[in-house]
C-alpha cells in the first residue's frame, strides 16, 4: 500500500510538472502570436522610446509596423542603424556597411518592439506559479531569455504584458501602461535595476496606431557600391 501511495504521489507530481511546463510554453506561444498579429489588428503601429543609462548610453528607438512589414530605427549620438523586414527579406542599413540583406531571423533577433522580450526565450520554460504584482494577476515563468534579467518573468494573465522580470543582480519593472485597445497595451516606463540601482531607464515618447505610414519606409534600394569595404568584407546572406 505504501508503495502504491508513493507511486500515486509521484504520478501526480510528474503530471503537475508536465502541466506547468505546458502552460508556460502555451503562454509564451500566445505572446508570440499576439506580437505577430499587431500588423493585422492595427492599420499601422508606431512605437518610439528613449533608453538612457547613468553609465553614458543615450539612444532612441522607433518601431514601425504596417501589415507584415516592419522597420526598426536606432540612433545613439551620431550612430544610426536601421533594420527592415519588407515582407520578404530582412535588411540592415548601417553607415559602415551600407545596405545588406540578412538572414530571415535578423529582424526578430534585433527587434526592440512591444513584445521583443518573448523572442529571446526558447521552449525550455516552466510555470513557477501565480503572483499579484502591481495589482495584476500574473503567471510566474522561469526560463532563459538570453539576458541576465530574463530568467524569471511575471506575465499579466489577461493582457500577456510583461510586468516584471529578474535574474542575478538585475531586475526589470514595467509601469504606467497605456491601452491601445482592449487587448494591447504599452508600458510607458521601464526601469532596469542592477543591485537595486537604476542601470537603464526607458521612456516611451510615442505609441500610436492607425496613423499614416508611407510604404516607401519599407522599400530598400541596394546600390552596387553600398558596401564601402568592397569585396574584402561581405555582410549578410
Amino acid at each position: 500500500m505504501k508503495r502504491i501511495a508513493a507511486l500515486s504521489v509521484l504520478t501526480v507530481f510528474l503530471l503537475c510538472a508536465f502541466s506547468f511546463g505546458e502552460d508556460a510554453e502555451s503562454t509564451l506561444k500566445k505572446v508570440r502570436e499576439k506580437d505577430q498579429n499587431i500588423g493585422n489588428v492595427f492599420k499601422t503601429f508606431r512605437l518610439v522610446y528613449n533608453k538612457k543609462a547613468p553609465w553614458g548610453f543615450d539612444g532612441t528607438f522607433e518601431t514601425l509596423i504596417k501589415g507584415n512589414k516592419k522597420r526598426m530605427n536606432s540612433k545613439s549620438g551620431t550612430l544610426t542603424s536601421d533594420a527592415i523586414f519588407d515582407g520578404t527579406n530582412c535588411w540592415n542599413i548601417f553607415p559602415m556597411t551600407g545596405t545588406t540583406r540578412q538572414n530571415k531571423d535578423y529582424y526578430d533577433q534585433n527587434d526592440k518592439g512591444l513584445f521583443a522580450w518573448v523572442k529571446k526565450f526558447n521552449d525550455n520554460v516552466k510555470l513557477a506559479g501565480e503572483e499579484t504584482v502591481a495589482k495584476r494577476k500574473c503567471w510566474v515563468i522561469e526560463g532563459d531569455g538570453g539576458e541576465e534579467y530574463l530568467k524569471k518573468i511575471w506575465v499579466d494573465e489577461k493582457t500577456l504584458s510583461l510586468i516584471k522580470a529578474e535574474g542575478g543582480s538585475m531586475q526589470l519593472l514595467n509601469s504606467e501602461f497605456k491601452a491601445l485597445n482592449e487587448d494591447y497595451e504599452v508600458p510607458m516606463k521601464t526601469d532596469i535595476l542592477k543591485d537595486g540601482k537604476i542601470d537603464m531607464a526607458i521612456l516611451v515618447t510615442a505609441a500610436e496606431t492607425g496613423k499614416d505610414i508611407s510604404d516607401d519606409l519599407f522599400k530598400v534600394e541596394v546600390k552596387p557600391n553600398d558596401n564601402p569595404f568592397g569585396d574584402f568584407i561581405k555582410f549578410g546572406k
